[in-house]
């Protein structure tokens, strides 16, 4: 099966840096999710970023953040020549885990998802921010790996974390939503893994919140305060990215990835994937095409 969860390594590699570029990395990249913080700087064109579910397109400048657990793909911009982005991934744990100016980083970017703060920033923020120096030094450490270079990286995604914190403020988009307690947040974990990995059965959200030793109300309103939407509309949100995955990088038929995702009636499918989606899944594959 498709499944989006994207593991990584958090001891063997806490941090990765590269550049990317369109004339020899392939796009699109699939729709995807991990535990980990991941940064993009657009360097060269134009790219379209799916961040669960809303469509964004960026141009040169702009730079995009992906929160844990949060799905997402990115695809080439219609009409836009080869593209250059620089990627910065990192595990969020490495951040410390103090308040300063009653901000704590690493809770701040665990939940995201309910803080409900744009993870998308122009070009005039970019530069406002003085982000380039950052991301280029990050990129430059990681690549030498010099004496004392995590110090460095963890030193650069702080001031980066901070300055994203600063313009939520400004802008009044940052404020502290009711969170999940930390006893549970293990439990959704293993919960959002299991989704990935059975998303094409029949899920209830009675099931999954005995997995988690919760009633079902407790279950629900933690579940929603995590990531910002009902189970039910989690696990859609689930089938359908796995099937958009299978759209753009398989030539198997609607009909067969319908019953891939888990849906025997077709035509319900389809209705699903253009509420979530905005299109249909074979315009989805005649714009694909036609990129």
């Amino acid at each position: 099966m498709n499944n989006l969860y994207e593991y990584i390594d958090p001891i063997a590699s806490p941090y990765e840096a590269f550049l990317f570029d369109s004339t020899r990395d392939l796009l699109p990249i699939p729709a995807h999710w991990h535990y980990y913080v991941e940064l993009l700087y657009v360097r060269k064109g134009e790219i379209e970023v799916s961040l669960d579910n809303v469509v964004s397109t960026c141009t040169k400048g702009a730079v995009i953040l992906f929160p844990p657990k949060c799905v997402h793909s990115i695809a080439l911009a219609r009409g836009s020549s080869p593209v250059q982005y620089d990627v910065i991934k990192f595990d969020p744990n490495l951040l410390p885990s103090c308040k300063t100016d009653e901000i704590d980083l690493r809770a701040m970017l665990h939940g995201i998802h309910a803080y409900r703060c744009p993870c998308i920033f122009s070009p005039e923020q970019t530069a406002q921010m003085n982000l380039f120096p950052l991301f280029s030094d990050i990129l430059s450490e990681y690549q030498s790996k010099e004496f004392g270079y995590s110090m460095v990286l963890t030193a650069d995604l702080r001031k980066i974390v901070t300055k994203f914190a600063r313009i939520w403020q400004k802008n009044g988009d940052f404020f502290l939503a009711p969170g999940v307690h930390p006893s549970y947040e293990i439990g959704f974990d293993l919960i959002s893994e299991y989704i990935d990995s059975h998303y094409f059965e029949e899920l209830t959200v009675e099931k999954l919140a005995a997995m988690c030793n919760m009633s079902h109300s407790t279950f629900s309103m933690n579940f929603y305060r995590r990531y910002n939407m009902t189970c039910k509309e989690y696990i859609t949100a689930t089938r359908i990215n796995a099937a958009e995955n299978m759209l753009l990088f398989s030539s198997h038929d609607i009909s067969f990835i319908a019953r891939e995702v888990g849906y025997t009636d077709c035509s319900y499918f389809i209705r699903c994937y253009k509420k979530l989606k905005g299109i249909t899944p074979k315009q989805a594959r005649k714009l694909q095409l036609g990129r």
